[in-house]
């Protein structure tokens, strides 16, 4: 089986308008991806930001979990899955140095791009099946930036529900799509 990673980019993203923006941190999605990611054996979540000053609230919302005098054990492991990055070719090394090679990576989109496409059917297998990490990059604010999902391997299916409405919280996102490629299925 694979090792998988995610990594979450606050830049480059984009804002509603269409334009390259550094998105803030918010701490629900820092300490709800980790659980998710915990729970469906992600090796490592990556949270990325090229700004210091988020990288110190997230070092202090960290810290302040792993340190905190109440029984909060429960929260630690989800927490040791987190670091923090400053830009996602860090990220990316680190997949590289850690495996000794690189990631297949795999971009998440909201939108319906003529990219690239690989199924969940095939990435869950491939994740069963092969030994090569997998990296899947999730973006903040209206999402990843084009000129960053033009360079993954290949782009996931949107989240679809049964209605036009399509803007999840990229936590929800998160754990939605972990749960297809690696939860535990009734139906085989």
């Amino acid at each position: 089986m694979g090792n998988l990673y995610i990594g979450l980019l606050h830049y480059p993203c984009r804002d509603r308008h269409d334009k390259i923006i550094t998105t803030m941190l918010t701490p629900i999605d820092i300490t709800d991806i980790a659980r998710s990611a915990c729970t469906f054996g992600v090796t490592r979540f990556d949270l990325i930001t090229p700004l210091e000053s988020q990288q110190q609230v997230a070092r202090k919302l960290l810290d302040y979990w792993m340190t905190a005098r109440v029984d909060l054990a429960f929260r630690r492991p989800a927490l040791q899955t987190v670091r923090i990055v400053d830009r996602l070719e860090a990220s990316l090394a680190g997949v590289l140095h850690e495996e000794g090679l690189a990631p297949v990576v795999i971009g998440t989109d909201a939108r319906e791009l003529a990219l690239p496409r690989i199924s969940y059917r095939r990435l869950r297998q491939m994740l069963a099946s092969e030994s090569t990490p997998v990296y899947l990059l999730f973006g903040t604010g209206w999402g990843v930036a084009l000129e960053v999902l033009e360079r993954v391997d290949y782009l996931l299916p949107p989240v679809w529900g049964p209605t036009e409405y399509n803007h999840l919280s990229v936590r929800a996102a998160v754990a939605i799509i972990l749960d297809r490629l690696r939860g535990r299925r009734e139906d085989g």
